[in-house]
């Protein structure tokens, strides 16, 4: 993948927090960042995300970050939060 989305949503299978941020990304959000955001699922992808959240220091999920400054969205249960950290430039 050449063209890296600038937000990346870790997730994994029996993550009840996990799926409550995919419909929140999906209902409220109608899906306006979907073009923005690499989901990388933790058994699907375990490689990929295992390097990735090695090098963010990530120890849990649901989280998103921001490819450009390296941050990490932990906090993921408030729509606000999360629109917040997805329009930020």
């Amino acid at each position: 993948m050449t063209d890296l989305r600038p937000f990346v949503l870790f997730t994994q299978d029996q993550c009840p927090q996990c799926e409550t941020l995919k419909r929140m990304l999906t209902l409220p959000l109608r899906g306006a960042f979907d073009d923005q955001i690499e989901i990388l699922h933790r058994q699907q992808n375990p490689d990929a995300f295992t390097a990735l959240a090695d090098a963010h220091a990530l120890a849990r999920t649901p989280a998103l970050l921001h490819r450009p400054s390296g941050k990490l969205l932990l906090d993921t249960g408030s729509l606000g939060a999360v629109k917040a950290f997805l329009t930020q430039s």
